[in-house]
Order: C-alpha cells, then sequence, then structure tokens
C-alpha cells in the first residue's frame, strides 16, 4: 500500500481527540490523585446538571456514571503504564500498526509506528516534525482505547440521545459534545450503552465535515481493572488491539 493510500485510510480511522485525563495524572499521579478524582467527578456532575432542565431525573447522570464504572473508571488513578498496539485492518490484512508504551505517571509516551521511533512528552508536546505526529498517533490511539474513560474529562457534554437500537438491540445513549477542547472541538458523539452491563457497544462519530461512520465496540477485556473493547468494526475496516498491558498499584 502506498503512503498516500495509506494516510487516507488513516484519516477514515482517525479520531484526534485530547486525552486530559492522562496529562493530568502524569503531572500529579501520586499524592493528588484522590483530590484529581473528587475534582473530576465534580467537573462530570457540574457538566451534567448545568443545563437541569434537560436531564430532570438525573438520567445522564446515571447512565454516564454506570458507564464509567463499568469500564473501570474506579481503578483508572492506579494505572502506572500502559502498552498497547493499535493495529489498523482493510478486508481482515492488516495495513496500518502502532506501538505505544505509555508511563502514564511520567507522561510520556513511546510511540514506534511506520519507520519512526519517538518518546513524546505529552504534558507538552512538539508542534512540529516526528514529535508532533507522535502526539496526535497518542491522541487517536488511545482514545479508541479509553473514550468511556474519559467522559469525565472537563469540557465533555453529555446529553440523552434517547433510546435508539444498535446490532438488533435496544440502548440508551449519549451525546458527547465538547466545549473548546481537543484537536477536533467541534466534534461529536452519540455513545450506544448496553443495558444489562452498561458498557459501550457501538458509537456514532460525528465530525463537523458530516463524513462520519458507526463502529462497534466489543472483545471487551479486563486488564489492570480496565474493561476495554478491543475491537472496533466499520463498513471493511477493523481496528483491533494487541499487546494490551496494563501496570498498576494494587
Amino acid at each position: 500500500m502506498s503512503e498516500a493510500a495509506e494516510e487516507s485510510l488513516m484519516r477514515g480511522a482517525t479520531i484526534l481527540r485530547v486525552s486530559a485525563i492522562a496529562i493530568d495524572v502524569a503531572a500529579c499521579h501520586n499524592s493528588t490523585m484522590k483530590s484529581l478524582t473528587v475534582l473530576f467527578a465534580t467537573i462530570f456532575i457540574c457538566c451534567l446538571t448545568s443545563a437541569r432542565g434537560e436531564d430532570p431525573s438525573g438520567k445522564v447522570q446515571q447512565i454516564g456514571t454506570d458507564l464509567w464504572k463499568a469500564s473501570g473508571g474506579e481503578n483508572w488513578p492506579k494505572v502506572k503504564e500502559l502498552r498497547f498496539t493499535f493495529n489498523v485492518e482493510v478486508d481482515g490484512k492488516v495495513v496500518s500498526t502502532a506501538q505505544h508504551d505509555w508511563n502514564v505517571a511520567a507522561g510520556t509516551d513511546h510511540v514506534k509506528w511506520k519507520d519512526k521511533d519517538f518518546t513524546v512528552d505529552l504534558k507538552s508536546p512538539p508542534q512540529e516534525g516526528d514529535g508532533k505526529a507522535a502526539y496526535q498517533r497518542w491522541v487517536n490511539d488511545s482514545y479508541w482505547l479509553l473514550a468511556p474513560l474519559k467522559i469525565r474529562d472537563p469540557g465533555v457534554k453529555l446529553q440523552s440521545g434517547g433510546t435508539k437500537e444498535v446490532g438488533g438491540r435496544s440502548c440508551e445513549t449519549l451525546q458527547l459534545s465538547f466545549e473548546q477542547v481537543g484537536l477536533t472541538p467541534t466534534d461529536q458523539y452519540l455513545l450506544y450503552i448496553d443495558p444489562q452491563t452498561k458498557l459501550m457497544c457501538a458509537w456514532d462519530y460525528i465530525p463537523s465535515s458530516g463524513q462520519g461512520m458507526q463502529a462497534t465496540w466489543e472483545k471487551y477485556q479486563t486488564f489492570g481493572g480496565l474493561n476495554l473493547a478491543t475491537e472496533h468494526h466499520f463498513e471493511n475496516k477493523a481496528i483491533k488491539f494487541s499487546g494490551v498491558e496494563v501496570v498498576a498499584d494494587k
């Protein structure tokens, strides 16, 4: 596959969101983690209840809390390191991979992709060259892995999307939008939540360009107390995670 073709494919599989949770955790991972957790919880509740008329029963807040907990949100503060490989397949053939060795406590990610090999400082990411590309890889790839754990990030807004069907089952949905945060702040998402497991089973990606798509969230596995979807399927493509390892405090 040519480089131009691969870049075109990756644009279809790339969602450039910012992972504020990782930056904040890296900055003060140990002594202030409890206060950070309280802060995120407070921000989360404020975001969900600021327009109380839109959520008079607290249903949106409850769905979001259930999703976060089911995904292992309460265990995230214990995470020290996270390693994974992000693989893109087309018609069952791997066309792109990126390896990540993310030191959550230190706030760095060692990324290997194509012929590139770069350790990026997530607290002060480079603005050009391989460093910028490595940071964008981390933002995108980690969001496909951790999005349900990030609904408490500052600037994230949740609204009810109502009950909708996906994959033959009825799901509660949450609509995500953002208040001028991230690399693509005008993007929106519709999350489909399984009523039994409280985990995401799919999402609709809705970019401002209007050229969105629906992808599955499936093949959940537990790593260090985090419940993570290891596969996403859309059209003839798939994103699969391999080599996932979580190093966490007991």
